[in-house]
């Protein structure tokens, strides 16, 4: 359904710790290399998550804000067929912890949809989808590519540990390449060539999609 994602708060807290990279590394026993370790912790976790993010998820938990102009009903979507009808919104962005609030434009400000008029239904490990209470009346909103604001928390959890370890040894390998491949290039004249995993690798999740 046509709508906005926007980040509206979470946590900078990289999901290796400069301890575990420094273990990984074989660099326990000496300080020297800590503030490049640090730094690549923090390039490591912005790899993954979901805003630049090369699997799509967020990782430590969120506050997401979700614009969009109208309801769909449930019958438009590929993703609720075999539902009852309903018209609602299509929540695709995961792990969800919860959503928090909805609100909609009505004359030119946004106004509270009460928690009582509106429930959220996991269809999916992906997607939820969030209707209408039974006999909730729908409130008469602006025409505004923005009526409808719906707040989220999204992410694994509050602290590192509860990040899926696949996503978190990755991390790892990420830090140990970078950490022994520090030049955009290796070799020498005829044999010089790209280091994988470096700038285009970085600057790829970044790059306009016209470019």
């Amino acid at each position: 359904m046509p709508g906005l994602w926007q980040k509206i708060s979470g946590a900078d807290t990289p999901i290796v710790s400069i301890s575990e990279a420094k273990a990984h590394v074989n660099a326990a026993d000496f300080s020297d290399d800590d503030t490049l370790l640090t730094a690549l912790t923090g390039v490591a976790t912005d790899r993954f998550d979901l805003e630049n993010g090369i699997i799509g998820r967020p990782l430590l938990t969120q506050s997401w804000r979700y614009l969009t102009p109208a309801p769909i009903s449930s019958s438009d979507s590929v993703y609720l067929r075999g539902y009852p009808p309903a018209t609602g919104f299509l929540i695709d962005r995961a792990p969800l912890q919860a959503v928090t609030k909805i609100e909609y434009l009505s004359g030119g400000a946004y106004v509270e949809w009460a928690a009582s008029n509106w429930v959220a239904r996991q269809i999916s490990r992906d997607m939820a989808f969030v209707r209408a209470a039974t006999a909730a009346p729908w409130p008469t909103v602006d025409q505004d590519e923005a009526a409808w604001r719906i707040t989220a928390t999204l992410g694994y959890g509050d602290t590192p540990d509860k990040v899926p370890a696949q996503i978190r040894h990755a991390a790892k390998l990420m830090i140990g390449h970078w950490y022994a491949n520090r030049d955009a290039v290796s070799g020498f004249g005829a044999a010089l060539q790209e280091t994988p995993m470096g700038v285009e690798a970085l600057i790829a999740p970044l790059r306009a999609k016209w470019v």
